[in-house]
C-alpha cells in the first residue's frame, strides 16, 4: 500500500550553500516516493540517487547518507506504533529516552535504565533488538540518576546509539547494533581523564550529517555538539559559552540536548542550562555552516532561534514544519534535589510548546518529564522518562 502523500520536514525556499543544494534537490522527489509503494520507491530512489551523484559531484559517503535520511524520513511518514486508547505505546520501562523509526516504520525506543533498544510493533509488542547496552543506575545527584543509551539514529540501514555519561570505558560513546542483538562501538574508548580530543564528555542526541560525513552530536558535558564522521573521528562542530543572569553570582551554562534538522536545513539544538536551572533562560539555537569550514565556530553561525524557555530536553519539527519543545519540568532542581525522582517529576511535570514563528503556546500540559520527541503525519510522540512509558498526542 503506498503511504499518504504528505509534506516533508525539510522543506527549504532559501538553500544557502552547497550542502544546502543537495539536501533540498531531494526535497522534491522524495515527495513523489510517497504515493509510490514501498518495494517501487526504493528501486525509483535508488536510480534516483545514482543520477543525483553525477549531477551534483557527490561522495559516496554523502549520498549514502542522504539515502538513509530519505528512508528514515519516509518510514517516519508511513510509521505509526500500536496506540492504546489511552494514547500509551509503552509502559513499565526504565528512563525510556530517545526515539526513531526503522526502516519498516516500527517504532525504536532507546531505554537507559535497563541498556535496552526496544521496537514497538505493529501489534504492540516491545521486543529487545539490542540488550546488555553499558548503563548505570548511579550517576548525577546523590548517585541516584540512571544513565545508559540517550538516542537512535538510522544511518545506512544500520542503527546507531549514543551511551551518554562518563561512567567508565563502555559509556560516552556510540556504537552500531549487529545481527546479533548485540552492539559495537564506533567512536574511541572514553579517556575521562584526556583532553576533549576525539572523545565526547557526556553526549545525548544525535542527528544525521552529510555535510560532516556522518552525524551532530550534542554533548552536554561539554557545552558543546560535536561532528562524528563515518569513522568514529569527533571533533567540535559548536562550542557554546556561559552567560550571567540578574541575581545570580555564577554564571549559567548553556547545555545542549535534543537536536534536530529544521525545514531550512539548519541544526536546531535545545539547551537545558545549568544548575539551578533558572526559569524562562533556555534556548533553542539555530546552527549552520555559514562558510562552509566545516563547522559552527564562527560568530553568526550559532544564534537563540526561541528564547525564554526552562530545561529544554528535546525539538522535534512536525511534518509541516512546526517545532515542537520540550520543557523537562516546572522546576527541575526540586525534581532532581534528592530522594524519589519520579514522585518529583509526577508533582512537578514538564510539558511540549510549540513555536509558531513568533510566540510559545502550550501543546501538552502536566508531562512526567519528557526526554524525546517524535512526530508523524499526524502524532506526537513522547517519551516521559521518570513516568517509564511512551504516549502520544495528535497534532490536529
Amino acid at each position: 500500500m503506498a503511504c499518504p502523500q504528505s509534506h516533508s520536514i525539510l522543506q527549504s525556499n532559501r538553500p544557502t550553500g552547497r550542502n544546502d543544494q543537495y539536501i533540498n534537490y531531494h526535497r522534491y522527489h522524495f515527495k513523489q516516493w510517497h504515493t509510490l509503494p514501498n518495494n517501487m520507491a526504493l528501486e525509483t530512489m535508488n536510480s534516483y540517487l545514482k543520477s543525483a551523484a553525477r549531477n551534483l559531484h557527490l561522495s559516496v559517503g554523502q549520498i549514502a547518507i542522504i539515502a538513509s535520511l530519505l528512508i528514515v524520513a519516509a518510514s517516519v511518514a508511513c510509521g505509526s506504533g500500536s496506540v492504546d486508547d489511552d494514547g500509551i505505546v509503552a509502559e513499565g520501562l526504565s528512563s525510556p529516552r530517545g526515539l526513531a523509526f526503522d526502516q519498516d516504520g516500527n517504532l525504536l525506543i532507546a531505554e537507559s535504565g535497563r541498556g535496552r533498544l526496544l521496537k514497538v510493533t505493529d501489534d504492540g509488542e516491545v521486543i529487545p533488538i539490542a540488550k546488555g547496552l553499558p548503563f548505570s543506575l548511579k550517576t548525577g545527584p546523590e548517585g541516584a540518576y540512571q544513565a545508559g543509551p540517550s538516542a537512535i539514529s538510522l544511518l545506512n540501514g544500520e542503527v546507531y546509539f549514543i551511551v551518554g555519561e562518563y561512567i567508565g570505558e563502555q559509556s560516552a560513546r556510540m556504537y552500531r547494533t549487529t545481527d546479533d542483538a548485540g552492539y559495537e562501538p564506533v567512536t574511541p574508548i572514553t579517556d575521562g581523564w584526556a583532553p576533549l580530543d576525539n572523545r565526547f564528555s557526556n553526549p545525548y542526541d544525535m542527528v544525521n550529517a552529510p555535510e560532516v560525513g556522518g552525524w551532530i552530536v550534542s554533548d552536554p558535558g561539554g557545552n558543546s555538539l560535536r561532528a562524528v564522521d563515518l569513522d568514529g573521528n569527533i571533533r567540535d562542530y559548536v562550542v557554546f559559552y556561559n552567560f550571567a543572569i540578574p541575581d545570580q553570582t555564577a554564571a549559567v551554562e548553556v547545555v545542549p540536548t535534543g537536536i534536530a534538522r529544521g525545514p531550512d536545513g539548519a541544526i536546531y539544538v535545545g539547551t537545558l542550562t545549568g544548575y539551578p536551572y533558572p526559569a524562562g533562560e533556555a534556548a533553542v539555537w539555530r546552527v549552520e555552516d555559514l562558510n562552509g569550514d566545516g563547522d559552527a565556530l564562527d560568530q553568526g553561525e550559532a544564534e537563540p532561534f526561541v528564547t525564554g524557555l526552562t530545561t529544554v530536553t528535546d525539538i522535534t519539527f512536525g511534518p509541516d514544519g512546526t517545532l515542537y519543545i520540550a520543557e523537562f519540568s516546572s522546576d527541575t532542581e526540586k525534581v532532581l534535589e534528592g530522594g524519589d525522582f519520579s514522585k518529583n517529576a509526577k508533582s512537578l511535570p514538564g510539558r511540549v510548546l510549540i513555536w509558531n514563528g513568533s510566540e510559545t503556546t502550550v501543546f501538552a500540559d502536566n508531562v512526567v518529564s519528557p526526554t524525546s520527541l517524535l512526530t508523524t503525519d499526524s502524532t506526537l510522540y513522547i517519551t516521559e522518562e521518570f513516568a517509564g512509558k511512551v504516549s502520544t498526542r495528535p497534532l490536529d
